[in-house]
């Protein structure tokens, strides 16, 4: 029996060791993958409408709680319209036009976010215990980009 108490320290040690590096510190933004990232759009309710495919994504977190989220999904610029996104989410408000000034956000910007001629997108507010939401569609000749943010608590 004191072989099993004096291990016990030990074991402690690295059970906590363990944990903290499996975890990420407030303030760390780290990368997520598409299950996870599949996840947090059924959280949202939001579709990705066909044709776009999953490029990066981000996780941060501040505090304890859902932490903030960020993707990004690319298409070709003939299935990536304002009309298919919009029809593949009504509950959403309709796509406005947006400046770059008012796009560029360290979220979007940190998954390569460039400014194009055709840009706009939506806001959902806090909805119940649904976080808010942003949405952005970029699209230029070649392609189209879409850009959504949930801000997370």
């Amino acid at each position: 029996m004191k072989t099993s108490w004096r291990a016990l320290p030990t074991l402690v040690f690295l059970a906590i060791f363990t944990a903290s590096c499996t975890s990420f510190e407030p303030g760390e933004r780290r990368s997520t993958d598409r299950e996870e990232v599949s996840n947090g759009l059924q959280d949202i309710a939001f579709d990705v409408p066909s044709g776009f495919e999953f490029v990066q994504a981000f996780t941060h977190s501040e505090f304890v709680g859902q932490p903030a989220w960020s993707a990004r999904f690319d298409s070709s610029s003939e299935w990536g319209d304002d009309v298919a996104l919009s029809a593949a989410n009504p509950s959403y408000p309709p796509l406005q036009p947006v400046t770059c000034a008012a796009a560029s956000t360290s979220n979007w910007t940190a998954l390569g976010l460039t400014c194009e001629p055709e840009m706009r997108s939506t806001s959902r507010p806090t909805q119940g215990t649904a976080d808010p939401v942003t949405v952005l569609l970029t699209r230029n000749a070649r392609q189209s980009s879409l850009f959504i943010y949930s801000q997370g608590h």
